[in-house]
């Protein structure tokens, strides 16, 4: 008869095995997603002008409410059209709220949602959440849902302002989101 030790190695060995055994299985399925690229472009308005798409709605009270000054939360509800260009077919909006996080104005939490209008994704929308590192050409955030053809979605979007217009406080920004799907 074995000893209750021996049983016990036994039983954490087995342990071992079905722990490795699950972990390849998990390595080849996620091996088997397909990654699927969406680029447009957000045309973004921030002043107080009445056709703004960005705006400040609060601040630390005796501070200016920017980009630069911790504290300040901002609507957003920017157009997205496929190509760089502001007249060119419009095919969803960006909304949600930005928020000056870091104490030296450096970083902007991002709370987006991606509300698809086009014909291919309409009624489809995809959640973006993350730091925005103001001072970074490229600022990630993350993809942590979807709705519609975006049930389930993860993965991860970059921001990168290809065009700005400081006198109206215009900027164009190119989105690159890369999704994993099986």
């Amino acid at each position: 008869m074995a000893s209750p030790g021996s049983f016990s190695r036994l039983r954490t060995k087995l342990m071992f095995i079905y722990l490795l055994i699950l972990t390849i299985l998990c390595i080849c399925e996620a091996q088997k997603l397909n990654q699927t690229s969406i680029v447009f472009f957000l045309q973004d308005i921030a002043s107080t002008a009445p056709n703004a798409t960005v705006v400040p709605v609060i601040g630390i009270k005796g501070k200016d409410w920017s980009f630069n000054s911790f504290g300040t939360i901002f609507a957003v509800d920017d157009p997205i059209t496929e190509t760089p260009n502001r007249s060119s077919n419009e095919v969803g909006r960006a909304q949600g709220i930005l928020v000056t996080s870091a104490l030296d104005g450096s970083n902007v939490s991002v709370l987006l949602s991606i509300v698809f209008t086009n014909k291919e994704y309409g009624g489809s929308t995809l959640e973006l959440h993350g730091v925005s590192r103001q001072n970074e050409r490229f600022k990630e955030v993350s993809v942590v849902s979807g709705t519609g053809s975006f049930r389930f979605a993860r993965g991860f979007a970059v921001f990168e302002t290809i065009y700005y217009e400081r006198s109206i406080s215009y900027s164009i920004v190119r989105c690159t989101i890369r999704l994993l799907e099986s």
